[in-house]
């Protein structure tokens, strides 16, 4: 069959009938404030960044203010406003007001920058392994792989041996069976909700229910092949092992979540700071979370990040070893709204952070980054990002399904929010998802 994925960038355009063109070719682009970002005067020119990772925009604010006072390029960095990037994205470009670093996701990328984007293969850092994390468009790079990022528990390893009084080695815990009895273990010393759940669409449908395709067999050209079955109707994902695998132990997670009485209304800086803290000993997340945890962490205490346990292996022997991730954020500059100072000023911009020892320091020390380039060589500091460096390093991360539908976690995040919220059974979850896949065919 072939495959006809709807992106959200797509739905986006087609509803206003088509894309406006941008300014002038001397003109930047606009933030959503409406801040200028009109080429300045004298030696400086000024450009946009849209940040689709809002737990570092206080860094990207604190970066932007640095590299100005080195090289006089003002950059205004503004976040997405509650839109998933592929909908953020297309909003900017519909009202003619794209940035000139746009961060994305893979998808996004792979979407629209043969048409919108600058191609980079000739920049200097594209040695150091852009070819294997950097976005390819028919042979043309077009991003900055900006991270490495992968998702599953993260844990507080003190809080789990206070209350055990045992060492935790999270090795050891091999399959369902073994989580439950650890979560029973600590609520019986005292510990009533081991476990915080997101409410986030992305959380739950961008990162958890992802897995589902991604855990097939661990290879992306399995994922892909899995959702064209359900776009054809050929599977159901209730029939799907991998599915039942994980929504066994997302009921699990459930029943032993600390915001259980009212999931829907989870405050994700309360779980942070639960986890941080000790309260909980397990919060399903990635390694993007440390910038939520930090300021509430004690310097004695241990974490880190671990698979998520499942009772069955069918299919994949490896999903209690694996994590799941990849380069989940990548870097476009815009060539439709920014002039070509502009696009200089950003590829400037990119370089500075891959090879300049400030601009690496920001990834790894101020952002807990995992850098995708491997010319930077900073020990990751942070507990979550050195967890997440050692999978990598021993190749025990699945393939990122990195062409997802652009609206696929708003849309199945509400299915996973009626799950979540008890709203729908696991059969009507799983009918959701192939009505979803199933309109993306027509």
């Amino acid at each position: 069959m072939k495959r006809k994925l709807v992106s959200a960038f797509l739905l986006v355009t087609m509803s206003v009938g088509m894309l406006t063109g941008c300014g002038g070719s001397s003109d930047a682009a606009a933030s959503e404030d409406g801040a200028s970002a009109e080429a300045a005067s004298g030696d400086g020119v000024s450009i946009t960044m849209l940040n689709t990772k809002s737990e570092i925009q206080s860094q990207l604010e604190e970066v932007a203010a640095t590299y100005e006072d080195i090289t006089g390029v003002h950059i205004d960095v503004y976040a997405a406003n509650g839109d998933s990037p592929s909908q953020e994205i297309a909003k900017q470009y519909a009202s003619g007001d794209a940035p000139t670093l746009i961060m994305a996701d893979p998808q996004d990328v792979i979407d629209i920058a043969a048409e919108k984007a600058v191609p980079l293969d000739g920049e200097e850092w594209v040695q150091y392994g852009a070819d294997q994390y950097g976005i390819k468009v028919d042979d043309t790079l077009y991003s900055f792989p900006l991270c490495v990022e992968a998702r599953g528990l993260v844990y507080n390893k003190t809080a789990i041996e206070d209350v055990t009084g045992k060492d935790f080695d999270p090795a050891a815990i091999t399959n369902l069976d073994d989580l439950k009895a650890l979560l029973e273990e600590l609520k019986a010393g005292g510990m009533e909700t081991p476990v915080a759940l997101n409410k986030e669409d992305w959380s739950l449908a961008g990162h958890y229910l992802t897995q589902v395709y991604e855990e097939q067999d661990g290879t992306e050209a399995t994922a892909v092949a899995f959702t064209d079955s359900l776009m054809d109707g050929s599977a159901k994902a209730i029939d799907n092992a991998r599915f039942n695998s994980l929504m066994d132990t997302f009921d699990v997670l459930k029943e032993y979540n600390m915001n259980s009485k009212d999931a829907l209304a989870a405050n994700y800086d309360n779980n942070a700071i639960a986890v941080a803290e000790g309260d909980i000993a397990f919060w399903f997340n990635g390694n993007w979370a440390w910038g939520n945890m930090v300021d509430y962490i004690d310097e004695d205490t241990e974490y880190g990040i671990m698979p998520v346990p499942q009772d069955s292996t069918e299919g994949n022997e490896n999903v209690n070893d694996y994590l799941c991730g990849g380069t989940s954020k990548q870097i476009m500059i815009d060539k439709v709204c920014s002039s070509e100072e502009q696009q200089q000023a950003a590829k400037d911009f990119l370089t500075w952070l891959d090879t300049d020892e400030e601009g690496q320091d920001f990834l790894v020390n101020q952002c807990s980054l995992v850098p995708a380039l491997n010319n930077i060589e900073l020990e990751i500091s942070d507990p979550l990002g050195s967890s997440v460096q050692k999978y990598a390093s021993e190749g025990k991360i699945f393939e990122a399904y990195t062409n997802l539908p652009g609206d696929h976690w708003k849309e199945m995040g509400i299915s996973m929010q009626k799950y979540l919220g008890g709203e729908i059974d696991r059969t009507e979850l799983g009918t959701e998802i192939d009505t979803y896949w199933q309109g993306l065919s027509k």
